[in-house]
Protein backbone atom coordinates (compact mmCIF):
# COMPACT_ATOMS: atom_id res chain seq x y z
CA UNK A 1 0.00 0.00 0.00
CA UNK A 2 1.39 3.36 -1.00
CA UNK A 3 1.41 5.99 1.69
CA UNK A 4 -0.07 9.35 0.70
CA UNK A 5 2.78 11.19 2.33
CA UNK A 6 5.36 9.32 0.26
CA UNK A 7 3.50 10.17 -2.94
CA UNK A 8 3.24 13.81 -1.98
CA UNK A 9 6.96 13.94 -1.24
CA UNK A 10 7.85 12.36 -4.57
CA UNK A 11 5.60 14.75 -6.47
CA UNK A 12 6.68 17.89 -4.66
CA UNK A 13 8.56 20.34 -6.82
CA UNK A 14 7.48 18.70 -10.06
CA UNK A 15 7.15 22.04 -11.79
CA UNK A 16 10.85 22.65 -11.28
CA UNK A 17 11.98 19.10 -11.96
CA UNK A 18 15.31 18.95 -13.73
CA UNK A 19 17.70 16.27 -14.85
CA UNK A 20 19.93 15.18 -11.97
CA UNK A 21 23.57 15.39 -12.89
CA UNK A 22 25.64 14.00 -10.05
CA UNK A 23 28.57 11.67 -9.87
CA UNK A 24 26.89 8.71 -8.22
CA UNK A 25 24.84 6.03 -9.90
CA UNK A 26 21.10 5.89 -9.18
CA UNK A 27 18.21 3.81 -10.39
CA UNK A 28 17.80 5.60 -13.69
CA UNK A 29 21.14 6.91 -14.93
CA UNK A 30 20.31 9.69 -17.37
CA UNK A 31 22.22 9.06 -20.57
CA UNK A 32 19.99 11.24 -22.67
CA UNK A 33 18.05 9.95 -25.64
CA UNK A 34 19.62 7.10 -27.64
CA UNK A 35 20.31 8.11 -31.22
CA UNK A 36 22.21 6.86 -34.22
CA UNK A 37 24.78 8.80 -36.16
CA UNK A 38 23.27 10.59 -39.11
CA UNK A 39 25.26 12.00 -41.98
CA UNK A 40 24.76 15.75 -42.03
CA UNK A 41 23.93 17.63 -45.15
CA UNK A 42 26.01 20.38 -46.63
CA UNK A 43 25.89 23.98 -45.62
CA UNK A 44 28.19 26.58 -44.19
CA UNK A 45 28.92 26.80 -40.52
CA UNK A 46 30.68 29.36 -38.39
CA UNK A 47 32.43 26.59 -36.48
CA UNK A 48 34.69 24.48 -38.65
CA UNK A 49 37.38 23.74 -36.08
CA UNK A 50 38.21 20.09 -35.49
CA UNK A 51 40.47 18.89 -32.66
CA UNK A 52 43.80 17.40 -33.64
CA UNK A 53 42.75 14.09 -32.14
CA UNK A 54 39.70 14.04 -34.39
CA UNK A 55 41.73 14.84 -37.49
CA UNK A 56 44.06 11.98 -36.67
CA UNK A 57 41.15 9.56 -36.64
CA UNK A 58 39.73 10.61 -40.02
CA UNK A 59 41.02 7.40 -41.56
CA UNK A 60 38.69 5.40 -39.35
CA UNK A 61 35.18 4.68 -40.57
CA UNK A 62 32.37 6.40 -38.66
CA UNK A 63 30.77 4.34 -35.90
CA UNK A 64 27.85 2.20 -37.03
CA UNK A 65 26.92 1.24 -33.48
CA UNK A 66 24.29 3.14 -31.54
CA UNK A 67 25.62 6.24 -29.79
CA UNK A 68 24.42 7.52 -26.41
CA UNK A 69 24.67 11.19 -25.55
CA UNK A 70 26.93 11.77 -22.54
CA UNK A 71 27.12 15.56 -22.42
CA UNK A 72 27.24 18.87 -24.26
CA UNK A 73 29.87 21.60 -24.42
CA UNK A 74 28.26 24.77 -23.07
CA UNK A 75 31.20 27.20 -22.80
CA UNK A 76 34.94 27.68 -22.94
CA UNK A 77 36.87 27.75 -19.67
CA UNK A 78 40.08 29.70 -19.24
CA UNK A 79 42.74 30.31 -21.86
CA UNK A 80 44.35 26.85 -22.16
CA UNK A 81 41.65 25.06 -24.17
CA UNK A 82 39.48 23.63 -21.41
CA UNK A 83 35.71 23.47 -21.97
CA UNK A 84 32.76 23.36 -19.62
CA UNK A 85 30.42 20.40 -20.17
CA UNK A 86 26.86 19.78 -19.07
CA UNK A 87 26.86 16.03 -18.28
CA UNK A 88 23.91 13.84 -19.22
CA UNK A 89 25.22 10.79 -17.37
CA UNK A 90 25.43 9.58 -13.80
CA UNK A 91 28.83 8.00 -14.52
CA UNK A 92 30.50 11.40 -14.48
CA UNK A 93 33.82 10.23 -13.03
CA UNK A 94 34.27 7.54 -15.67
CA UNK A 95 33.21 9.76 -18.57
CA UNK A 96 34.84 13.09 -17.75
CA UNK A 97 37.33 12.82 -14.87
CA UNK A 98 39.44 9.95 -16.22
CA UNK A 99 41.16 9.54 -19.62
CA UNK A 100 38.73 8.04 -22.11
CA UNK A 101 37.63 8.14 -25.73
CA UNK A 102 34.34 9.67 -26.84
CA UNK A 103 32.75 11.07 -30.00
CA UNK A 104 31.96 14.74 -30.62
CA UNK A 105 29.83 16.40 -33.27
CA UNK A 106 31.76 17.98 -36.13
CA UNK A 107 29.33 20.90 -36.08
CA UNK A 108 27.00 22.15 -33.37
CA UNK A 109 23.38 21.22 -34.07
CA UNK A 110 21.83 23.52 -31.48
CA UNK A 111 18.92 23.02 -29.09
CA UNK A 112 15.29 22.20 -29.77
CA UNK A 113 12.48 24.72 -29.23
CA UNK A 114 12.11 23.35 -25.69
CA UNK A 115 15.75 24.16 -24.91
CA UNK A 116 16.96 20.54 -24.81
CA UNK A 117 19.96 19.09 -26.61
CA UNK A 118 17.79 16.55 -28.43
CA UNK A 119 18.28 17.41 -32.09
CA UNK A 120 19.69 14.65 -34.32
CA UNK A 121 23.48 14.81 -34.58
CA UNK A 122 25.49 15.38 -37.67
CA UNK A 123 28.73 13.56 -38.39
CA UNK A 124 30.91 12.81 -35.39
CA UNK A 125 34.63 12.39 -34.78
CA UNK A 126 36.57 10.52 -32.13
CA UNK A 127 38.24 12.62 -29.43
CA UNK A 128 40.38 11.84 -26.42
CA UNK A 129 39.43 13.32 -23.04
CA UNK A 130 42.61 13.74 -21.00
CA UNK A 131 41.27 14.85 -17.62
CA UNK A 132 38.45 16.72 -15.94
CA UNK A 133 37.00 17.99 -12.70
CA UNK A 134 33.64 18.95 -11.26
CA UNK A 135 32.49 22.55 -10.81
CA UNK A 136 29.28 24.11 -9.53
CA UNK A 137 27.58 26.88 -11.47
CA UNK A 138 24.21 28.41 -10.57
CA UNK A 139 23.32 25.37 -8.49
CA UNK A 140 24.20 22.91 -11.26
CA UNK A 141 26.99 20.35 -11.23
CA UNK A 142 29.06 20.69 -14.39
CA UNK A 143 32.42 19.44 -15.61
CA UNK A 144 35.51 21.20 -16.87
CA UNK A 145 37.42 18.88 -19.18
CA UNK A 146 40.56 18.93 -21.30
CA UNK A 147 40.32 17.46 -24.82
CA UNK A 148 43.46 16.40 -26.64
CA UNK A 149 44.35 18.84 -29.40
CA UNK A 150 42.31 21.73 -27.98
CA UNK A 151 44.99 24.04 -26.59
CA UNK A 152 43.73 27.63 -26.65
CA UNK A 153 40.66 29.77 -26.12
CA UNK A 154 39.74 30.02 -29.80
CA UNK A 155 39.78 26.24 -30.19
CA UNK A 156 37.63 25.68 -27.11
CA UNK A 157 35.10 28.34 -28.14
CA UNK A 158 34.70 26.56 -31.48
CA UNK A 159 33.33 23.51 -29.65
CA UNK A 160 30.48 25.34 -27.88
CA UNK A 161 27.14 23.67 -28.56
CA UNK A 162 28.60 20.36 -29.72
CA UNK A 163 27.48 17.20 -27.99
CA UNK A 164 29.55 14.27 -26.75
CA UNK A 165 28.64 10.61 -27.21
CA UNK A 166 29.76 7.17 -26.09
CA UNK A 167 29.10 3.80 -27.70
CA UNK A 168 26.08 1.98 -26.34
CA UNK A 169 28.26 -1.08 -25.81
CA UNK A 170 30.43 0.90 -23.38
CA UNK A 171 27.62 1.24 -20.86
CA UNK A 172 27.79 -1.06 -17.81
CA UNK A 173 25.14 -3.74 -17.55
CA UNK A 174 22.66 -2.85 -14.81
CA UNK A 175 20.60 -6.05 -14.80
CA UNK A 176 20.70 -9.61 -16.05
CA UNK A 177 16.98 -9.71 -16.86
CA UNK A 178 14.86 -7.59 -19.20
CA UNK A 179 12.00 -7.57 -16.69
CA UNK A 180 12.10 -5.63 -13.43
CA UNK A 181 10.26 -3.14 -11.25
CA UNK A 182 10.56 0.36 -9.85
CA UNK A 183 13.16 -0.90 -7.36
CA UNK A 184 15.55 -2.04 -10.12
CA UNK A 185 18.10 -0.02 -12.07
CA UNK A 186 17.35 1.13 -15.60
CA UNK A 187 18.87 3.59 -17.99
CA UNK A 188 16.52 6.44 -18.79
CA UNK A 189 16.81 5.56 -22.48
CA UNK A 190 15.40 2.11 -21.67
CA UNK A 191 12.35 3.60 -20.00
CA UNK A 192 11.62 6.35 -22.51
CA UNK A 193 9.11 5.21 -25.11
CA UNK A 194 7.54 2.44 -23.01
CA UNK A 195 3.77 2.13 -23.08
CA UNK A 196 2.18 2.67 -19.65
CA UNK A 197 -0.81 0.50 -18.76
CA UNK A 198 -2.86 -0.26 -15.66
CA UNK A 199 -1.72 -3.57 -14.19
CA UNK A 200 -5.18 -4.79 -13.21
CA UNK A 201 -7.07 -3.98 -16.40
CA UNK A 202 -4.38 -3.47 -19.02
CA UNK A 203 -5.98 -0.14 -19.94
CA UNK A 204 -3.73 2.24 -21.83
CA UNK A 205 -2.54 5.20 -19.73
CA UNK A 206 0.11 6.88 -21.87
CA UNK A 207 3.74 6.79 -22.90
CA UNK A 208 6.95 7.53 -20.98
CA UNK A 209 8.62 10.53 -22.61
CA UNK A 210 11.23 11.53 -20.01
CA UNK A 211 12.78 10.70 -16.64
CA UNK A 212 13.34 13.38 -14.01
CA UNK A 213 14.95 13.61 -10.63
CA UNK A 214 12.21 14.84 -8.30
CA UNK A 215 12.45 16.82 -5.08
CA UNK A 216 11.96 13.65 -3.05
CA UNK A 217 13.96 10.44 -2.94
CA UNK A 218 12.50 8.88 -6.10
CA UNK A 219 12.88 9.46 -9.80
CA UNK A 220 9.81 10.64 -11.69
CA UNK A 221 8.52 9.30 -14.98
CA UNK A 222 6.97 11.91 -17.24
CA UNK A 223 4.07 10.15 -18.95
CA UNK A 224 2.22 11.75 -21.85
CA UNK A 225 -1.50 11.01 -21.54
CA UNK A 226 -4.27 11.47 -24.11
CA UNK A 227 -6.48 14.55 -23.61
CA UNK A 228 -9.77 14.18 -21.81
CA UNK A 229 -12.82 13.83 -24.09
CA UNK A 230 -14.73 17.01 -24.90
CA UNK A 231 -18.04 17.20 -23.01
CA UNK A 232 -21.16 16.63 -25.08
CA UNK A 233 -22.52 19.74 -26.71
CA UNK A 234 -19.18 21.53 -26.73
CA UNK A 235 -16.89 22.02 -29.69
CA UNK A 236 -13.37 20.62 -29.34
CA UNK A 237 -10.72 23.33 -28.97
CA UNK A 238 -8.70 24.29 -32.04
CA UNK A 239 -5.44 23.85 -30.16
CA UNK A 240 -5.16 20.88 -27.81
CA UNK A 241 -1.87 21.00 -25.86
CA UNK A 242 -0.24 17.77 -24.80
CA UNK A 243 -0.92 16.67 -21.25
CA UNK A 244 1.28 14.65 -18.93
CA UNK A 245 1.45 13.26 -15.42
CA UNK A 246 4.42 12.44 -13.21
CA UNK A 247 4.61 8.90 -11.86
CA UNK A 248 7.08 8.09 -9.02
CA UNK A 249 9.39 5.29 -10.09
CA UNK A 250 8.96 2.98 -7.07
CA UNK A 251 7.91 -0.66 -6.93
CA UNK A 252 4.64 0.11 -5.12
CA UNK A 253 3.50 2.21 -8.09
CA UNK A 254 5.55 0.59 -10.88
CA UNK A 255 5.52 -3.14 -10.07
CA UNK A 256 6.51 -4.33 -13.56
CA UNK A 257 8.83 -3.04 -16.27
CA UNK A 258 8.96 -5.40 -19.25
CA UNK A 259 11.50 -4.22 -21.81
CA UNK A 260 10.87 -7.17 -24.13
CA UNK A 261 7.20 -6.19 -24.49
CA UNK A 262 7.84 -2.46 -24.25
CA UNK A 263 5.32 -2.15 -21.42
CA UNK A 264 5.43 -0.52 -18.00
CA UNK A 265 2.62 -1.54 -15.62
CA UNK A 266 1.46 0.81 -12.87
CA UNK A 267 -0.79 0.64 -9.81
CA UNK A 268 -1.25 4.35 -9.06
CA UNK A 269 -2.82 5.57 -5.82
CA UNK A 270 -6.20 7.32 -6.12
CA UNK A 271 -5.93 10.77 -7.66
CA UNK A 272 -2.41 10.43 -9.07
CA UNK A 273 -3.51 10.31 -12.70
CA UNK A 274 -5.79 13.29 -12.13
CA UNK A 275 -2.78 15.55 -11.56
CA UNK A 276 -2.52 16.44 -15.22
CA UNK A 277 -0.28 19.20 -16.47
CA UNK A 278 -0.52 20.81 -19.88
CA UNK A 279 2.52 21.41 -22.01
CA UNK A 280 3.25 25.06 -22.51
CA UNK A 281 3.08 26.33 -26.04
CA UNK A 282 6.56 27.47 -27.12
CA UNK A 283 6.85 31.23 -27.36
CA UNK A 284 7.58 32.64 -30.76
CA UNK A 285 10.56 34.91 -31.04
CA UNK A 286 9.52 38.38 -32.11
CA UNK A 287 11.66 40.00 -34.76
CA UNK A 288 13.13 43.25 -33.56
CA UNK A 289 13.56 45.98 -36.11
CA UNK A 290 15.19 49.37 -35.81
CA UNK A 291 13.62 51.78 -33.33
CA UNK A 292 11.01 54.18 -34.73
CA UNK A 293 12.30 57.64 -35.68
CA UNK A 294 11.98 60.31 -33.05
CA UNK A 295 9.45 63.03 -33.59
CA UNK A 296 10.93 66.42 -34.29
CA UNK A 297 9.95 69.10 -31.84
CA UNK A 298 8.87 72.40 -33.34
Amino acid sequence: RVMASATATALSGVSSAARWISGRRVKTPSYGKPIRTIASGGGASARKFRPAAAAADDAESPPTEELIQSGAVISAHGLKGEVRVMPFTDFVEERFFSPCTQYIEDQAQGRTAEGDYDKPPGTVSKVRIIAGREVTSKGRNECVIKIKGVNDRNASEALIGRRLYVLASDRPELREEQVGSGDDEFYSSELEGLEVVMQETGAHVGKVVDVFRGAGTHDLLKVNVPPLPTPEGEEPPKFQPEEHVFVPFVKDIVPTVDLTKGVLEITPPPGLLDLRQKAQKPKRQRARGPPPPKKKQE
